[in-house]
């Protein structure tokens, strides 16, 4: 504004030297509609270049505007820093609950790998035949029965030593009569008795 101003000056001051030296020179009325026109035509350039108060007004509400967004977009000092101790403290909870390097290479050290579940699998018994073990299995009732019928150590021996070995059978064999040597004997002896 103070630059047109100073413009203006500086071409009422161009006019007054021009007025001066029309005086002193006697312009004609040719030279004085000429600077008349100049005049003018200036005048109308600065006129259309100049901004009229509704423009600036309206600039200056516009600028105002911008101000008022920005400062209800933008965070306060305040708000900065409860973001900032949020997201410090999710941090912290984030590394507090990470597993460390060395904590997995400990996992990874004492899990089983796949070859050994595949191992496992492959050594464990299956629900079928798991099924067809205690079908086959007997009872605790049944081996209850079976060692209250079975002879203990001591009675297998005391049955062996009251029975006779195959030897003493075989001479007890070779001793005895046969049925046909004891039919023989008495028939024998019936003949005796009839003489």
């Amino acid at each position: 504004m103070e630059a047109i101003l100073k413009q203006i000056l500086d071409k009422l001051q161009m006019i007054e030297q021009e007025v001066s030296d029309v005086k002193t020179n006697m312009a004609t009325k040719q030279e004085l509609e000429e600077v008349k026109q100049n005049f003018t035509t200036e005048l109308e350039d600065i006129k259309a270049n100049m901004a009229t108060k509704q423009e600036l007004e309206e600039v200056k509400h516009s600028f105002t505007k911008e101000f008022e967004d920005i400062r209800a977009n933008m965070a306060t000092k305040q708000e900065l820093e409860k973001v900032k101790q949020s997201f410090s403290k999710e941090l912290e909870d984030i590394k507090a609950n990470m597993a460390t390097k060395q904590e997995l290479e400990d996992i990874k050290a004492n899990m089983a790998t796949k070859q050994e579940l595949e191992d496992i699998k492959a050594s464990m018994a299956t629900k079928q035949e798991l099924e067809d073990i205690k079908a086959n299995m007997a009872t605790k009732q049944e081996l209850e029965d079976i060692k209250a019928n079975m002879a203990t150590k001591q009675e297998l021996e005391d049955i062996k030593a009251n029975m006779a070995t195959k030897q003493e059978l075989e001479d007890i064999k070779a001793n005895m009569a046969t049925k046909q040597e004891l039919e023989d004997i008495k028939a024998n002896m019936a003949t005796k008795a009839g003489a």
